[in-house]
């Protein structure tokens, strides 16, 4: 098992609209962030039209974004990123650090204020992830007293892929995690959402992480251009192991095979793409994404 791997990623989205916008403003997140583990290389978006409005800045959460706005009449937007980035290893770098899952629960200084703010704001619920009696109940099974932090959650994460279907026409982008708890399917957002949910309902802090997975296919097949997607994770924190990233859609680590856009408390945080037109018409929305080891 390699420890870094290279890789090239093509992210396009394009808008076909049933006539003529006069304009359009978008705000992105496809630009690959710089952590420990993943180095950017080279980032480039080009958008077409072409924009008459273009800024480059951080959000909250310390994310690339992208402002663009074509104020020019126009039936189709084509926004194609393409980046360079070397993941390396790193979800098993405490593997022999046997710690109690409650250690990694809500810690006070002196005059009762929290240690760390940035690790304190992902315990609490946000508008698409809330705290659940269900989730906590859910969540129970995998945290027995005293278990190791690090077993308790990838216990969690196999739990929800095994218990869970992967069923892209089940939900929609709004839909609520009571639902996906209850109906038991869902796309890798709402299985985020619900392991989120799961561990904040127990008091553990957990982010929402957008960003690629690698697709890989049996050596006797071609994998087609674009087969890919966008994927979402979660990450959690533990003291003395830092922040560890888990995939419930697939039931494991989310470790080298796994590029990191940007993370927040939940999807609206890190939409890869959102914005407003101006005019009548309606749009058809197809993305294409590749992620190749170079």
């Amino acid at each position: 098992m390699p420890t870094s791997t290279r890789y090239r990623v093509v992210h396009e989205t394009r808008y076909l609209y049933s006539g003529t916008v006069t304009g359009s403003r978008q705000l992105a997140h496809l630009k690959p962030r710089a952590t420990p583990w993943q180095e950017v290389h080279a980032h480039r978006i080009d958008i077409k039209p072409a924009t008459t409005e273009r800024s480059e800045d951080e959000d909250y959460f310390g994310n690339g974004v992208l402002h663009f706005a074509v104020n020019n009449p126009h039936d189709e937007l084509l926004v194609r990123s393409e980046s360079e980035v070397t993941v390396s290893t790193y979800a098993d770098a405490t593997t022999g650090n046997v710690q109690p899952w409650e250690h990694a629960l809500a810690a006070h200084d002196a005059i009762g204020k929290p240690h760390d703010l940035d690790v304190e704001q992902y315990r609490i619920a946000s508008p698409m992830v809330p705290l659940l009696d269900t989730a906590a109940a859910y969540a129970r099974t995998s945290f027995a007293p005293g278990r190791d932090w690090r077993e308790a959650m990838l216990d969690l994460t196999r739990r929800i892929y095994a218990d869970f279907t992967y069923d892209s026409e089940a939900t929609t982008i709004t839909t609520r995690v009571a639902e996906v708890l209850e109906h038991r399917r869902g796309v890798c957002q709402d299985f985020a959402h619900l392991m989120i949910s799961c561990l904040r309902s127990i008091g553990l802090p957990a982010r929402y992480v957008s960003g690629y997975v690698l697709n890989r296919v049996p050596a006797d097949q071609h994998k087609l251009a674009g087969s890919d997607a966008s994927h979402a994770w979660v990450a959690s924190h533990c003291p003395g192991r830092g922040w560890m990233a888990f995939d419930p859609t697939n039931g494991k680590l989310a470790d080298i095979e796994f590029v990191t856009l940007g993370w927040g408390r939940e999807f609206s945080d890190v939409t890869p793409l959102r914005g407003v037109v101006l005019g009548a018409a309606t749009q058809t929305l197809t993305v294409a994404v590749t992620v190749e080891p170079i």
